[in-house]
């Protein structure tokens, strides 16, 4: 085998509702659907994995995308709990409060460039990675592992014997059975240049994240491979973690994707020049993708990265929302600062300003529709007990450069709680002048990540 040297909630109780037609604003064929005919449905997610028929693009590396709690994920340790559902919000909570914190530190520096400047590229993510998963071939022999794809971390680490404290029912990589691994010593440079300290002469490290989780163990370089490749890529720096704290439920550690240099994206930046894909599932019972390289479609509308971002994480400009094909009138004062694409929230989330015009008019186009109790954080929900079928409007979100994305039907309304028929508008308010454009908002589209050109790209259909 040849090889390639590199540098030294969704939401499981989620929404249950198939599409059934669509109301259309006038009758001529192929006019824009503005309305879904939906399907009401309180059964239990089907627990057959139904694979994804798209194809990838020729020319790229594609590993497959599963839902931890899902019927995909061959090392899922359960399924969701009802109760599930209540603490990935919490933890949804904790990780936007976290992106907020980043874009507020940012602002109270005097220069963007003097605080890029200032963060070491080894600073490592605060914030709780999201519930997809991929499983990637680690050592010589390989050893499938199944990591969190997380585009907010740089790190990439599994769990390693010995182990103090591991994740249980997971797979643990054992490195004295790789003939790649090799631990970075603290006299290294590297090590000096990134390393939290040194135990037995092994460079140490230790990352916590906001949902009080953890990873410490040390660093080393290995073997990474994709099941399906011809090659391997060498000398991939990962964290080997030896004692790990929180709740896994079908992973053994993180895919750290942001634009740190430690991220797998920049270490394999001479392969595939930063340029990378993925697509979330409609449901947890379906796959999706993640894409490295390849040729991007013409079906791909590119929207540049904010050059007031912090420097490891992709920022573009929200310009504007649509409801029902009424573009909403929104000052443009909410959307001054860029918005976040983060692949671990869940949740879209907007400024007041945005947010209450989208709710009010929302709120219009349903009011046929009898409103349930409201949550304190999900405000717009309906009781649909005494329906087969509902309309719902479109809602889609626009991008600076021209780009809108129609949101797919899936990711409009979520079902709360899981199993009722109750279901609400599946975003949220921001008591911060910046949005996030969460995953449930992300589903079946292809989001392209262009780290060379400095553009996020976005086209429909790229998974089922």
């Amino acid at each position: 085998m040849s090889s390639i040297p590199l540098l030294s909630f969704v939401i499981y109780g989620f929404l249950l509702l198939s599409p059934c037609n669509s109301l259309k604003d006038a009758a001529d064929e192929g006019t824009r659907e503005y309305f879904h005919t939906l399907k009401i449905n309180s059964l239990p997610p089907s627990e057959v994995c139904k694979e994804s028929s798209k194809a990838v693009n020729e020319g790229s590396s594609s590993l497959k995308l599963v839902h931890r709690f899902g019927p995909c994920n061959p090392h899922r340790t359960s399924t969701a709990p009802a109760s599930s559902l209540n603490e990935i919000l919490r933890r949804d909570k904790l990780r936007v409060d976290s992106i907020i914190q980043a874009r507020r530190s940012v602002n109270l520096t005097s220069s963007v460039e003097h605080m890029k400047s200032s963060v070491p590229f080894y600073g490592l993510s605060k914030i709780t990675a999201s519930d997809y998963i991929v499983n990637v071939g680690i050592g010589t022999p390989k050893k499938e592992m199944p990591l969190i794809f997380d585009t907010g971390s740089g790190l990439i680490w599994t769990q390693c014997k010995p182990c103090k404290a591991c994740y249980p029912k997971v797979p643990v990589f054992d490195p004295t059975k790789s003939a790649s691994f090799k631990g970075l010593p603290c006299s290294s440079k590297l090590c000096q240049a990134i390393g939290q300290g040194c135990s037995s002469s092994k460079c140490t490290y230790k990352t916590a994240y906001v949902d009080n989780s953890s990873s410490t163990g040390t660093w080393a370089t290995e073997t990474i491979s994709f099941s399906h490749l011809k090659y391997d890529f060498e000398n991939v720096l990962i964290g080997c973690s030896d004692q790990v704290s929180g709740d896994s439920y079908g992973q053994s550690g993180i895919m750290g994707l942001n634009r740190q240099p430690i991220s797998f994206a920049s270490q394999t930046a001479n392969i595939y020049n930063k340029l990378f894909s993925y697509c979330i599932p409609s449901t947890p019972g379906s796959t999706g993708h993640l894409t490295f390289g390849g040729q991007v479609s013409n079906d791909v509308k590119f929207s540049p990265v904010s050059k007031t971002a912090p420097s490891s994480d992709y920022d573009i400009k929200m310009t504007g929302i649509s409801v029902g094909g009424r573009k909403l009138s929104i000052d443009a004062s909410a959307f001054k600062i860029a918005s976040a694409i983060d692949s671990g929230t869940v949740l879209t989330r907007l400024p007041p300003k945005a947010y209450s015009t989208l709710r009010s008019v929302f709120r219009e186009m349903l009011k046929g529709y009898p409103l349930s109790a409201q949550d304190i954080f999900l405000d717009t929900c309906y009781d649909f007990s005494n329906y087969s079928t509902v309309a719902i409007p479109s809602i889609s979100v626009f991008f600076e450069g021209g780009v809108e994305m129609d949101i797919d039907v899936s990711g409009i309304m979520l079902q709360y709680p899981p199993g009722s028929k109750v279901y609400c508008l599946a975003f949220a308010e921001l008591d911060y002048e910046v949005s996030i454009f969460g995953n449930f908002q992300q589903k079946t589209y292809t989001i392209v990540f262009d780290g060379a050109k400095e553009r996020i790209g976005f086209a429909p259909g790229g998974c089922d």
